[in-house]
């Protein structure tokens, strides 16, 4: 979903930037997904406020995509 291009004085200081790259990539997308999440439960809360917390499935699913970001920024170092 992201395109992220690092600049060459970062490039030179990682072993895998490539890697590193689609760690950022992944997280920047997880934190769109989470907040999406977060958007709809604002949203509930004033429409149905019984279904509010419904969406919570979104948001974990946002919290793992940003940890398998994470991970992968991590092993690129």
């Amino acid at each position: 979903m992201w395109k992220v291009e690092l600049r060459p004085e970062i490039k030179r200081e990682l072993k895998k930037p490539e890697l590193f790259a689609d760690g950022l990539a992944n997280v920047y997308t997880g934190l769109t997904i989470a907040m999406a999440g977060v958007v709809f439960m604002c949203i509930l809360v004033f429409v149905r406020p019984d279904d509010s917390l419904k969406p919570t499935w979104v948001i974990l699913i946002g919290l793992g995509v940003i940890a398998w970001g994470e991970w992968q920024k991590f092993r690129a170092k």
